[in-house]
């Protein structure tokens, strides 16, 4: 009788915990690893609900960043040793970020579809690191111009399927977490890859800067064919119990939802005036700050992105979403206002320190933020139209951005951006709901 009432118990707590579960959120939990494996149980000490899978899409992320930013820092310097102009550089990047976010949203669609990431994953990482080798050899902006294009449709192919599968795999009430730990890793590359190129640059004393840099761009492919090697050996599906996306793409992203759309706009705001990081390069070199000295504080800004990055994530799992965000874009405007009056090597410390606080606890928080708002199987689509929106306002961002730069000045330029923050900033607090807390 004991035996069978056991058993009787079983199936009534089985049942409890999956037919019966109307909240999405409840059966989600359910399809992700929740720690009854030894592996979960092992890291719970450590970095509870983050999964196999997102720690080696971390790793991941750490090598290509590497190879990234070794190029980075230094390719505003290139770009004017081989006759770039402020506009140019801004037309670049914004380009740039149109390009790969052209792709975001129908790549994340497409893998909602199917319910598959790691083809768009393996895909999106193996193009980037396929075309960064003809970066050697460019001799002129537009050369460069071809490059990051093209390097940036791999960008547009793997981003939203790489989040969506982060997504996938975490359980909900550690979704800052995981998005956190994976900026974290990304931006552990970006300290990683600048030692290495400041290393090579010191090695390189007696050339001509623009071989040196050459030079740094040779050596920056070898984590990121890394970086694929990875992803073949170690990435896994996840699966997942809700069935994919099965209408259009048109109205798929028509049923995203207005949550999802009011915390579009605000971002779209936001990012039409965030500053790419090459005006900070250039703002410390029109300072004299010679290249050791710029790579150095490019390295002490992603040290902070690290360390915000992964205690936001968590915060923003315990308090929400929004009060993080909130605090995020104040922190940019106080950013830019840093670096409009920059005069000296401490201000300009200042500045890049607050853009680390920035990006450390915007990022990832983002993320978790747009997944928090949309169903389950809909998470590539959403994710998709998030980085597709924010990226096709760079471009005209990047040329109002470089526009107030050759007309104005750098003070033009920041000011600009401390405005759109502001702006972006009140937008949130009127608009968008609170989540995230749970």
């Amino acid at each position: 009788m004991c035996c069978g009432r056991g058993a009787v118990r079983r199936r009534i707590i089985s049942r409890t915990t999956t037919d019966d579960c109307a909240d999405p959120r409840c059966r989600e939990l359910n399809s992700v690893d929740t720690g009854k494996n030894p592996s979960a149980q092992r890291r719970r000490g450590i970095l509870a609900g983050v999964s196999s899978n997102v720690l080696v899409l971390g790793v991941v992320s750490l090598l290509m960043d590497m190879s990234s930013e070794m190029i980075y820092p230094i390719l505003p310097l290139f770009l004017v040793s081989i006759g770039a102009t402020g506009l140019f550089i801004g037309l670049i990047e914004g380009a740039a970020e149109t390009t790969a976010s052209l792709l975001k949203v129908v790549a994340g669609w497409y893998s909602d579809r199917y319910q598959r990431r790691k083809p768009f994953v393996l895909g999106g990482y193996g193009a980037s690191s396929l075309i960064k080798p003809v970066l050697i050899f460019a001799t002129s902006p537009w050369h460069v111009l071809g490059v990051r294009l093209a390097e940036r449709v791999g960008k547009g192919v793997r981003s939203a399927p790489r989040d969506a599968l982060i997504a996938d795999s975490t359980p909900v009430g550690s979704r800052g977490k995981a998005f956190g730990f994976h900026k974290a890793m990304d931006s552990t590359g970006a300290v990683a890859g600048p030692l290495v190129a400041l290393a090579i640059l010191a090695l390189a004393v007696g050339m001509e800067d623009r071989e040196a840099y050459r030079t740094v761009f040779i050596f920056a492919t070898i984590p990121a064919f890394l970086a694929v090697a990875v992803i073949v050996a170690f990435v896994r599906e996840k699966e997942v119990s809700v069935k994919g996306a099965t209408g259009t793409f048109a109205h798929e992203v028509g049923t995203l939802g207005r949550p999802f759309w009011l915390l579009l706009a605000v971002m779209v705001t936001f990012y039409i005036g965030e500053i790419s990081y090459v005006f900070f390069v250039l703002q410390a070199q029109a300072n004299d700050l010679s290249d050791t000295a710029i790579i150095v504080l490019y390295i002490f800004f992603n040290v902070v992105f690290v360390f915000v990055a992964l205690l936001s994530g968590g915060l923003s799992d315990r308090f929400g979403r929004k009060p993080i965000i909130v605090v995020s874009f104040t922190v940019f405007a106080l950013t830019c206002a840093t670096m409009a009056a920059a005069g000296s090597v401490w201000v300009l410390a200042l500045g890049f320190t607050l853009f680390g606080f920035y990006k450390g606890s915007s990022e990832g928080v983002l993320k978790a933020y747009v997944v928090d708002l949309i169903p389950s199987n809909l998470r590539g689509t959403a994710l998709g139209a998030f980085h597709t929106a924010v990226g096709m306002v760079m471009l005209p961002g990047g040329i109002i951005a470089g526009l107030l730069w050759d007309s104005y000045g750098p003070w033009a330029t920041f000011s600009f951006g401390g405005v759109m923050a502001a702006t972006a900033t009140v937008m949130l607090v009127v608009f968008v709901r609170r989540t995230g807390a749970t």
